[in-house]
């Protein structure tokens, strides 16, 4: 009786173990797959014929964009751009069609959310907003980009005298996989 049993059913306990890591295998890259896709930007929300792109309530829109010398450190100094780096400045307009906060704060809790905004050059490069890079600029301010918001802000981006932007995303955690696509006009 010693062995008997396993003897006999070996071959079912190999097919059996094998199925079991077949299962964890597809279920664990499932979950990997689903965990990406939620945390990634991957759904594009492109312009209509007016410039406005919209993710859940908000539209955005890139009312311009152009290449800048150099930035006010805030202190009446100027900040000049390296050698071999263009600084461009994104005019960003955000409009959302959801309604104004209560009176009451008490009725809802009210949340604060900023997006991320980056450049993307015609390489597929991205530049996240920020001339921190230079010294003495202090880190920019992200716009909100869910609630109601109506504003409009200037973005830098310090990228490779050779980038060529095509695109504006932003980018808001809440609203993943989906983001803003704004894309950058053609030079005239």
């Amino acid at each position: 009786m010693s062995g008997g049993w396993w003897r006999t059913n070996r071959w079912w306990l190999v097919v059996l173990a094998g199925a079991l890591a077949a299962l964890c295998t597809i279920t664990w890259r499932s979950d990997a797959v689903q965990g990406w896709w939620a945390r990634e930007p991957h759904r594009a929300h492109g312009v209509d014929a007016e410039g406005w792109a919209q993710v859940g309530d908000v539209r955005a829109r890139l009312a311009g964009l152009e290449q800048v010398d150099w930035l006010d450190d805030g202190y009446g100094g100027r900040i000049e751009v390296p050698d071999g780096y263009t600084l461009w400045a994104a005019d960003v307009s955000l409009r959302s069609d959801a309604p104004d906060a209560p009176a009451n704060e008490e009725e809802e809790e009210e949340s604060f959310s900023s997006c991320e905004v980056v450049l993307v050059d015609a390489a597929g490069r991205e530049f996240t907003a920020g001339a921190s890079a230079l010294p003495g600029m202090p880190y920019p301010e992200a716009p909100s980009c869910t609630g109601a918001v109506s504003s409009r802000s200037t973005q830098h981006f310090l990228t490779p005298g050779d980038a060529r932007p095509v695109e504006v995303r932003l980018v808001e955690p809440d609203l993943l996989p989906d983001y803003w696509a704004l894309p950058v006009p053609a030079p005239a």
